[in-house]
């Protein structure tokens, strides 16, 4: 059994970056999932709804972010300090929103430009603490960055055989491991063998 992959996504929703080692934190690994692109009303994007954000390149840059796409002049954004904090959401039906700090006017314009459509990224300084600005009634202690659930998502190579065997059998086509973005990727243990590992150190 070994670890063949390990991969972050610095915007939740856009392209992975891959590594040969990786720093662990109390929210995930290092500089997983800690910026996200929200709509007007603070809710997250993603590629199932804009696919334009397959195109954007985002890589950690002196302690903040540098965008890239095809047609764009390459954008420095640095990692937000003090303003005020707005609320978003990872997903529309999610209740409890989390304070996160925006980038700046020009982040927001480049990927708008980008995506064609009018956008805000933004920046979670405290992942140690997903609780509204001013609601302590909802502090649930919970150490997650913008990752759906938690804090980090392991998959297996032969999880997904199986999986994409039962999708052969019915006719469909097979799904790659891309498709749940996964941060750690082990071969070698046997299908589902990550049910028991939940929980264990």
């Amino acid at each position: 059994m070994r670890l063949s992959a390990i991969h972050t996504y610095p915007v939740k929703g856009c392209r992975r970056l891959d590594h040969d080692v990786a720093g662990v934190e109390p929210w995930g690994l290092a500089g997983d999932r800690r910026w996200m692109i929200v709509d007007a009303d603070g809710v997250g994007v993603t590629q199932r709804e804009t696919t334009r954000l397959v195109g954007l390149h985002a890589t950690p840059h002196d302690g903040g972010l540098l965008l890239r796409a095809e047609g764009h002049d390459d954008l420095a954004v640095p990692e937000p300090v003090g303003g005020e904090p707005v609320a978003v959401r990872t997903f529309r039906n999610r209740k409890l929103p989390v304070p996160a700090l925006p980038a700046g006017p020009a982040a927001d314009a480049w990927i708008g430009a980008l995506l064609g459509r009018a956008v805000r990224l933004v920046w979670l300084a405290r992942p140690t603490r997903h609780i509204p600005p001013g609601d302590r009634e909802h502090d649930t202690g919970e150490q997650v960055s913008f990752a759906d659930a938690y804090p980090l998502l392991l998959a297996t190579a032969a999880s997904l055989d199986a999986l994409n065997g039962w999708l052969a059998e019915a006719g469909e086509e097979p799904v790659p491991m891309a498709r749940f973005r996964p941060n750690l990727v082990v071969e070698g243990a046997p299908a589902w063998a990550e049910d028991d590992w939940v929980g264990r150190r």
